[in-house]
């Protein structure tokens, strides 16, 4: 990376840390008060803004497709539990896909904080 690249690449990280933080809290509401699809088309805003800031960033794109993987398997799970055969043990399941989740969110977060925290 140019030096000169630098500080856009530290706001690019800094902006994708940011929108995680909403994002996250976004996915417990989300969660709460399914389905609430006027929050679902914020959160799909929300994983194409990711998406965007993640493109620029090359060491956090195997965080983002983690993200993007255990988004789509929330969605599906909250999908199939209010529209489709829930399984038995669904509130499980929800709860063991919403911490994988949650970790993916931690893991690009983290790897966000570390490349701000190099460039100082």
């Amino acid at each position: 990376m140019s030096a000169s690249a630098a500080p856009a690449l530290d706001a690019i990280a800094f902006q994708l840390a940011a929108e995680l933080e909403k994002y996250d809290q976004d996915t417990d509401k989300l969660i709460r008060t399914w389905p609430d699809m006027d929050l679902y088309r914020e959160l799909s805003a929300q994983i194409d803004r990711i998406r965007m800031y993640s493109s620029a960033l090359a060491e956090a794109r195997v965080q983002w497709v983690e993200l993007l993987i255990t988004h789509s398997e929330l969605v599906h799970c909250l999908w199939r539990a209010e529209y489709g055969q829930p399984a038995p043990d669904a509130r499980e399941q929800l709860a063991q896909v919403r911490e994988r989740h949650a970790d993916c969110i931690a893991a690009l977060r983290n790897r966000c904080l570390r490349l701000i925290s190099r460039a100082a």
